[in-house]
């Protein structure tokens, strides 16, 4: 029998795979509270919307961000207390195993044009060359392309499967869900204030919202290509395939916890943007597993449950490893984005203030999540170094 989760019998018993993708009418029933509950907040609060509330919105005047240096270290020592454990159970982790299961195939040659594209891309986003200004503010789509080509190859490497090839039909619709998904995120943005653009050109209605869905459609394919590469690891995934479960996280309960916390996140972010800016990314997340749960689907909750944090963790870091190339490829781009945080805006790498990576951990679980719920797909790798596959339904 294939690898699959039971959960306890007291457990909201979750559909086995494959998983449901949605239809697009109910996408965008998923989506509406996503975008209304913000809105609904503040005027129920009696306060004004933001200047040039807008659904397109790309802002380019920079919020306000300060510096308070206890709620920094507060801040600092929650994240380094919250990962430590993780890595000391990583480093002390006794690993074995068989060689031949971490033999890699030769690199394929389309991964060797990937990198010379990307290269070529980020030598073009970094320097003003006069012949190609027509196309300067246009360079993140081109480094990002490059990127994803380059990752797929390096699963097919390990694995000899990728997205690209083995789910064409799929990657075309994470490029298109992932469009979506990331213009939500420029919507709730307005409220909190917490990034701008610089330098963005002036173009008709037409071209800003191509170009700009154009590079925003890349997000996803990304992660999930950089996810599905990291979980060719055995030395990743071993360790957290059976470590500390939380049962509890698995009962039906769970799924309408979830959604009130989400609920009432989104309905407060912009009466109080500047203590609450992180709901921004952990309440979809929040409203997004319990469309989960009561759809009875398997959650990385019901994984957790069973001690299985390897989703988790290996999305969450997916996320960090695109955020370290978004941020670095940002930084000497002409069009870019700069941060503003209340309370921690110090010790930059890039233009990201340090304590701003965390965020990218959550933000890789809910890339993994919103690809299930939209597609109803997901990875169901047997993670220990075996012939390793992709499993759902996705279209």
């Amino acid at each position: 029998m294939e690898n699959e989760v039971k959960v306890p019998e007291d457990i909201d018993t979750p559909r086995p795979y494959p998983l449901h993708s949605m239809s697009p009418l109910s996408l965008l029933g998923m989506l509406l509270p996503v975008l209304l509950l913000p809105p609904f907040g503040i005027l129920i609060a009696g306060y004004s919307l933001p200047e040039s509330f807008t659904i397109f919105s790309i802002p380019i005047e920079p919020g306000p961000s300060s510096i308070i240096w206890p709620a920094w270290g507060v801040v600092a020592l929650f994240i380094a207390s919250t990962i430590a454990p993780f890595l000391w159970h990583f480093f002390r982790y006794t690993f074995t195993t068989d060689p031949s299961s971490l033999q890699p195939h030769p690199f394929p040659w389309w991964g060797w044009l990937a990198i010379l594209w990307t290269t070529a891309s980020w030598v073009l986003a970094w320097t003003r060359f006069s012949w190609f200004h027509p196309l300067q503010p246009h360079t993140f789509p081109l480094l990002w392309f490059g990127y994803i080509v380059t990752v797929n190859a390096l699963s097919y490497q390990r694995s000899k499967t990728c997205l690209l090839l083995n789910h064409p039909r799929l990657t075309g619709y994470l490029f298109l869900l992932s469009a979506g998904f990331w213009w939500t995120f420029e919507y709730l943005n307005q409220f909190v204030k917490n990034w701008h653009y610089v330098s963005v050109p002036d173009t008709s209605d037409l071209e800003y919202v191509f170009f700009t869905s154009l590079a925003f459609s890349t997000v996803l394919p990304a992660v999930l290509s950089t996810h599905e590469w990291l979980t060719t690891f055995p030395r990743l995934t071993k360790p957290f395939e059976n470590w500390h479960p939380l049962p509890s996280l698995g009962h039906r309960g769970t799924g309408w916890m979830a959604f009130r916390l989400g609920t009432l996140g989104l309905s407060l972010i912009g009466i109080w943007p500047t203590y609450l800016f992180p709901l921004l990314w952990l309440s979809p997340l929040m409203l997004l597993l319990a469309i989960q749960f009561l759809r009875k689907e398997q959650t990385c909750l019901h994984l957790l449950g069973q001690g299985d944090w390897r989703p988790v963790l290996l999305s969450g870091l997916a996320a960090l490893v695109c955020g370290f190339w978004w941020e670095l490829w940002n930084a000497g781009s002409l069009v870019h984005w700069e941060y503003t945080l209340p309370f921690v805006q110090a010790l930059k790498i890039f233009e990201m203030p340090v304590l701003g990576y965390a965020g990218y951990l959550p933000f890789g679980l809910l890339c993994l999540v919103i690809t299930e719920v939209g597609l109803g797909y997901r990875t169901n790798r047997p993670w220990r170094g075996e012939s390793q596959t992709w499993r759902g339904n996705a279209p």
